[in-house]
């Protein structure tokens, strides 16, 4: 940030303040220059969840021309753009053609099966009844999840609620079972994230759908990105 070095000197302390802290209040560098931190903060959406955007927007190191068009083309960003990105990663489409099915009307489980999707990526790491708030779908998925009825099943609530758990997750490197016990005494995913802050060294990664970490450029997932390309 060449600019700010060369003016710090004459900033107020409450600047110097904000710029210390960015780091540690988002997953993502904030600065000017972010074009998708600025989308973020433009929308009407409460602090944890813009923070939840922005550690998505990492996760699956969306690049910014993309993640900023597509952002702002959700309804429901909060809700929307999760989901939206762990389809494009997991279905290798663009997540602007991801969307463009969504706001055609289509519930996410049809969104799931014209992307050729498994509702399996929504359970990774779960191999045991999780209880709730994930018991019942995840009990649906385990005795019918390979006959299509699974799919059908979820609800456009429950598709996002499993999505967001499997973000941080994967974010995060941890079980999602872990998240589901804070989720048990009264957080929410978005918070879980927000307490846990950004993780260091992931500044660099992208992460795929089951939580495993890959250099740009390299892993299985290559050439598969939220952009299509």
């Amino acid at each position: 940030m060449p600019g700010f070095v060369r003016t710090s000197r004459f900033a107020r302390p409450a600047a110097f303040a904000a710029l210390a802290l960015a780091p540690v209040l988002w997953p993502a560098a904030a600065t000017a220059a972010d074009l998708f931190y600025n989308a973020t903060v433009g929308l009407r959406v409460n602090d944890d969840a813009r923070f939840f955007l922005n550690l998505t927007n990492q996760h699956y190191a969306v690049p910014e021309s993309t993640a900023v068009a597509v952002v702002n083309r959700c309804p429901r960003p909060q809700d929307d753009y999760p989901v939206v990105m762990l389809l494009a990663r997991a279905s290798g489409r663009s997540a602007d053609a991801i969307l463009s099915m969504r706001l055609h009307g289509q519930p996410w489980v049809d969104v799931f099966a014209r992307s050729q999707v498994s509702p399996d990526v929504l359970f990774v790491g779960m191999d045991r009844d999780p209880g709730p708030p994930y018991g019942h779908a995840w009990g649906y998925w385990k005795k019918h999840g390979h006959d299509g009825d699974a799919r059908t099943a979820l609800s456009d609530a429950q598709i996002v609620d499993l999505a967001k758990l499997q973000i941080v997750s994967g974010y995060y490197h941890v079980s999602p079972y872990s998240v589901i016990a804070e989720r048990q005494r009264g957080s929410t995913v978005e918070r879980y994230a927000v307490v846990h802050g950004r993780p260091s060294g992931h500044g660099h990664q992208s992460h795929d759908a089951h939580g495993q970490g890959h250099d740009k450029g390299h892993g299985h997932d290559e050439g598969n990105h939220p952009d299509g390309n």
